[in-house]
């Protein structure tokens, strides 16, 4: 039994051009009306700290849109946990204290990391560490959503770009704050710069594990740290992302890049173009693939089912295999694509397959693994 659960990040671009409605709303609206069509359910992770400063910068009259993005917001994600859906937290640490001014968002491009908080990892450390971040996003999300649905609560995290390294404070941080889970590493991950990364000695790229203290990408022991869902990936000739789907949905990001007439004030974060030196340089070498519904094709992402029911890790009790599909509102222009592979798992792959949310997973994974041991003890 494969539990496949289909993660979005909700968000505008990282280095603040885009358009909520265009970016967000429209998009994820899609999205939440193919998974209802089909029977399946959507995590979606909100950027709580781009939520934050947009609430903040229409308080202040300073943005200006002509509709408020932040009531948008607001009304889809909590319009899609009535559906079913899911919403758990996501963060850019550069969002923290952005301000919009002169038509263009002033982020803190110092800020890549949480590790990068200067309060350091406990509440005590005020606005700017790692615990109190995390939790004012997980009370923001908590305060949004238990009006429509008393017993929502955000048990999980996911890092921006997949940044999770150094894990300690990350670890730390997310127990303060009360928070069980993330979904940050990409098996096979290795990147130097702008941020060293390396997700190379991950568990795995399906399934989960409890980290140790230290290090999100290896098991540690159960029940004591955090839960790891790992973004599934697959280990693929780099020539694998010239494929038509992909290039098509990375076109039409660079022509919304070209249009940003705001300008922006981040850091040269990873865009959606790439040097030509870099990409020769990658020409011969194996490159994790994302599981990523935005950018694979219908017939590409059934094999990649069909491989993982083939060769998936086994699951345990009453859980199966967690595999966590990726996505973003701002790429999401597969539907078709999309549309067929859910109308195909619903109609061929009954009682080998099902959806979750990460939520539901997390929760049904902590009681058992908590209670089992204290239970040791």
């Amino acid at each position: 039994m494969i539990d496949l659960i289909l993660s979005l990040d909700y968000e505008v671009f990282g280095n603040g051009s885009g358009d909520v409605r265009r970016d967000m709303i429209e998009p994820t609206r899609r999205l939440v009306q193919l998974c209802d069509a089909h029977g399946a359910k959507l995590t979606i992770f909100l950027e709580v700290a781009e939520y934050w400063a947009i609430q903040e910068a229409e308080k202040d009259g300073a943005l200006s849109l002509g509709y408020s993005a932040s009531l948008e917001i607001e009304e889809q994600i909590r319009n899609a946990v009535l559906r079913g859906h899911d919403v758990q937290l996501h963060l850019h640490p550069w969002w923290i204290g952005a301000a919009f001014e002169d038509g263009r968002w002033r982020l803190r491009p110092e800020l890549r990391r949480l590790s990068d908080l200067p309060g350091g990892i406990d509440v005590e450390g005020g606005v700017d560490s790692v615990a109190e971040v995390l939790s004012r996003g997980k009370e923001t999300l908590e305060g949004l959503l238990r009006p429509v649905d008393p017993a929502y609560e955000c048990v999980a995290y996911r890092a921006a770009m997949f940044w999770g390294q150094p894990s300690e404070s990350l670890i730390a941080g997310m127990k303060q704050a009360g928070l069980a889970a993330d979904s940050s590493v990409v098996n096979g991950m290795y990147e130097t710069d702008p941020v060293p990364t390396d997700y190379r000695d991950a568990e795995a790229g399906t399934g989960y594990w409890w980290t140790g203290s230290d290090n999100i990408s290896r098991s540690g022991k159960r029940g004591e740290h955090i839960v790891e869902f790992p973004v599934c990936t697959m280990m693929k000739p780099y020539l694998s992302n010239f494929r038509w789907t992909k290039l098509r949905t990375t076109l039409k990001r660079r022509a919304v890049e070209k249009v940003n007439i705001n300008g922006h004030g981040m850091m040269e974060a990873r865009k959606s173009r790439e040097s030509v030196p870099g990409i020769l340089k990658k020409l011969c070498t194996l490159q994790p693939l994302k599981f990523d519904f935005c950018k694979l094709s219908e017939g590409d992402m059934i094999r990649w089912l069909h491989r993982l029911l083939e060769d998936g890790r086994p699951g345990d009790d009453d859980l199966g295999t967690p595999v966590v599909m990726l996505g973003h509102s701002k790429d999401f222009w597969n539907d078709d694509n999309l549309a067929a592979f859910l109308r195909y798992v619903k109609n061929h792959c009954r009682g080998r397959v099902r959806f979750r949310t990460l939520g539901e997973m997390t929760r049904q994974i902590v009681q058992r693994d908590k209670v089992s041991s204290t239970a040791l003890k």
